[in-house]
């Protein structure tokens, strides 16, 4: 398990339309490491409102990403970017990614292509007057998203609870 500390972080707009993250290398851990070293799993931003919507709690021009961090880098990026950086919650970690950041993704991953050629074996097999006993296991397989068989796939990012156990993430306090 990853004991890590999710922040939220403000990120603006540079004029030549870039998002405009904090420079991480001006915390006093990027003397001795690689500020990259202290983020784990990447960016999740916010998806309901962009840099060029506005939003309730997301004015024109800004953004709302969140960071898994060790405590150390929670630490510095809250007293170096204070504007910029807050500390969330379990609680507050949890419905940004739910609301926010995975919102749009669908509960489950489809295979289209493996279904659809289920789906015409089977067609194709009962047109021929064949047996289909063996591809409606595979068929069964391939619904069952807890089932590793190509077709629907549990989505294990969509819910915070689910992505936690996944990547074993454990959120703790920075102090």
């Amino acid at each position: 398990m990853k004991n890590l500390v999710p922040i939220k972080v403000k990120i603006g707009l540079r004029a030549n339309g870039h998002a405009d993250h904090p420079d991480w290398h001006r915390l006093p851990l990027a003397a001795a490491s690689d500020p990259a070293s202290h983020m784990f799993f990447g960016w999740k931003y916010d998806k309901t409102c962009g840099h060029k919507e506005e939003g309730i709690d997301s004015p024109y021009g800004m953004q709302w990403g969140m960071l898994f961090v060790t405590k150390q880098f929670a630490i510095e990026a809250k007293q170096v970017f204070p504007a910029l950086v807050t500390e969330l919650t379990e609680a507050e970690a949890d419905a940004f990614w739910n609301d926010k950041a995975y919102a749009h993704m669908p509960e489950n991953k489809v295979d289209n292509d493996q279904l659809q050629a289920l789906k015409n074996e089977l067609i194709l097999r009962k047109e021929a007057g064949l047996s289909t006993v063996d591809l409606i296991v595979k068929i069964k397989k391939a619904l069952d998203v807890d089932d590793t068989f190509p077709g629907l796939q549990k989505n294990h990012m969509k819910t915070f609870a689910l992505a936690k156990q996944k990547l074993g993430l454990n959120i703790v306090p920075s102090e």
